[in-house]
């Protein structure tokens, strides 16, 4: 394969994948839905040691706000990735952001795949976990091919 296939090859796949790391904002946004729809406010008290409205007030501002910085997260490392795929030139910044998304991804993760011996069910584990797995997949193929590509240009010239 030519220098100039690898070179296409991993800017089609930094584009796919960017694209495939914006797409799993919407299973974030889609876990906290289900979070606040099915949480057990019983459950909630106890561990957060809080009563009553202050309960839903705290709950809800805290699942919003990292709502909201996934979904950022993500938007950033996937158009980045996407723009990065394009030809245009991006700051590495995203690259580091990417990696600790995908730190985090591989911890929620592992999180999903031992609450399997709690209460949840085993087709929520299945699920969750290859949704999970896939958008952590997407990370990675994200950081390794800019990675290529980078290396590759710099070679080039």
């Amino acid at each position: 394969m030519t220098e100039q296939a690898k070179k296409r090859r991993y800017q089609d796949t930094l584009s796919i994948a960017g694209t495939g790391v914006i797409a799993f904002s919407v299973w974030s946004l889609a876990k906290i839905g289900l979070f606040l729809t099915f949480a057990d406010q019983d459950v909630l008290r106890s561990l957060l040691g809080i009563t009553g409205a202050m309960l839903a007030n705290a709950v809800l501002t805290l699942v919003a706000a990292m709502g909201i910085i996934d979904l950022c997260v993500r938007v950033f490392v996937g158009l980045s990735a996407r723009a990065e795929g394009r030809g245009e030139r991006r700051n590495p910044f995203y690259l580091v952001v990417a990696a600790v998304a995908a730190i985090v991804n591989a911890m929620t993760l592992i999180v999903t795949v031992m609450g399997a011996s709690s209460a949840v069910t085993i087709p929520y584990v299945l699920v969750s976990g290859a949704i999970e797995a896939t958008a952590f997949a997407a990370l990675l193929m994200v950081i390794y091919s800019s990675i290529r590509l980078r290396h590759m240009s710099k070679t080039t010239g």
